[in-house]
Order: C-alpha cells, then structure tokens, then sequence
C-alpha cells in the first residue's frame, strides 16, 4: 500500500499555464502588435525564452525581475519590435500571473484526501523564494517533505533532488506524479519511486509501462485507488 507521494509544482499542483495565459494576454495589451498573434503561438515563443534565460537564473546571474523583462525583450526581438515597452510588458505580466494564480482542479479535494493517509511532499525545479511564495500564497503548506532545485543544488531529473524528499518522507513505497515526462516520470522511476504521469492535454504516452497516465485528479477517488495499489 502507497505510504507516501510527492508531486511536482508547476503545472501539476498549480495550474502554471493558465495563469500564463492571462499573464500573456496583458503583454498583448501593453505590446498591441502583439494582439494578433494567436496565444498558443506565442506561448511557445515564451518557452523559449524561459528556456534561454533558465540557467542564468539558477546560477543567479540573472535576478526574477531581469529574467522578467529579458523575457519581454526576447518575444519583442523575435516579432521585430522595440524593446522600450518590456519592462512594463513584465511588470504586467506578472502581476496578472499573480492574480490568476489558481490550484489545477481537483487538487484541493485530493490533498484535502490524503489528510492523514499519506505523506505529502513537492519536488521542483525553480528559484526557492519564488516556489515558497507560490506553495504559501496556495496554502499548500505544510508539506512532509519539499525539494527545490535552487535549494539542493540539483534538478529533476536528478536522483539527488529525489533522493532528498525521499529521505525526508521517512517510509518505503513512494509515488511521483508530475507533468513533465523527462523530469518527473524519468527522473522518479530512474530513482526506483513508483510514477503516475499527469497528462492534461493528452500527449502521446512515450512507455505506458513507465507510468501510469491520469488525465486530470477528478474523480478523487479514481487517484486515491491508483496511490494506495502502489506496491
């Protein structure tokens, strides 16, 4: 029987990419040649920008509030804009993430489930003040155990940042659920933890045998089955 399960943050406990959305939509605002470009296009034109700037913020080279703005001026350069506008298109951007920071649905009701059965813990990758304050403002603490990347010096997929919450959970049979199928499906299993792999927007499966794949975390009842069946 499931003992314990961890989870990762971002867009698997706190539903990232909707708040993104809104964040997105005010930069169309404060950048109006940006109005018509459709929102997944330049999602995917964010990700690569976050993706750039990652590891200068990790090594602390690059603060929250610069990689903000260095954000704004990459999507500004790949759509051949100035870049005068950026500081405000990430001070708005940000405060609409803040103020559409929301739990993915049925997160509440699971945790709220586990209350008592299980051992609860979140694995992360991300800057620490930045992870605290999302897990604070959520009311998502206390936990049993927490990893952040930026804390233990390693990042999912990593053994040592799972080797860390798993030592701080105390017991043997534990499961990972996370959205991100190289970080949280790979890294957990390549650690030994039993994983369950978040897929909101049903992405082909790479190895069912790897994982099993869950759509969402409603009906509750569904995923209290899948944890407590772990061997």
């Amino acid at each position: 029987m499931g003992e314990a399960v961890l989870f990762d943050l971002d867009d698997t406990l706190v539903d990232l990419q909707y708040a993104r959305r809104y964040g997105l939509r005010a930069v169309q605002e404060i950048l109006p040649a940006l109005k018509p470009v459709p929102l997944e296009e330049l999602e995917l034109v964010h990700d690569e920008q976050l993706r750039a700037n990652y590891w200068r913020m990790m090594e602390g080279s690059l603060s929250d509030e610069e990689a903000g703005c260095e954000h704004m001026r990459g999507i500004c350069r790949h759509y051949g804009l100035e870049t005068d506008a950026a500081v405000d298109a990430a001070d708005r951007y940000h405060r609409a993430l803040q103020e559409n920071s929301r739990l993915v649905p049925g997160v509440e009701a699971l945790l709220e489930s586990l209350r008592g059965r299980m051992k609860v813990g979140v694995v992360t990758n991300g800057r620490s003040q930045h992870q605290r304050d999302k897990l604070e403002y959520l009311d998502l603490l206390p936990l049993d155990a927490l990893a952040i990347s930026e804390e233990i010096g390693a990042t999912k997929p990593d053994p040592k940042i799972f080797q860390y919450a798993y030592a701080q959970l105390g017991v043997r049979t534990v499961t990972m659920i996370g959205d991100s199928w190289e970080n949280d499906i790979l890294g957990a299993t390549g650690y030994g933890m039993d994983a369950v792999w978040l897929n909101r927007y049903r992405r082909t499966c790479p190895d069912p045998s790897l994982a099993i794949e869950i759509n969402g975390f409603e009906p509750v009842e569904n995923i209290l089955r899948i944890l407590e069946s772990s061997s």
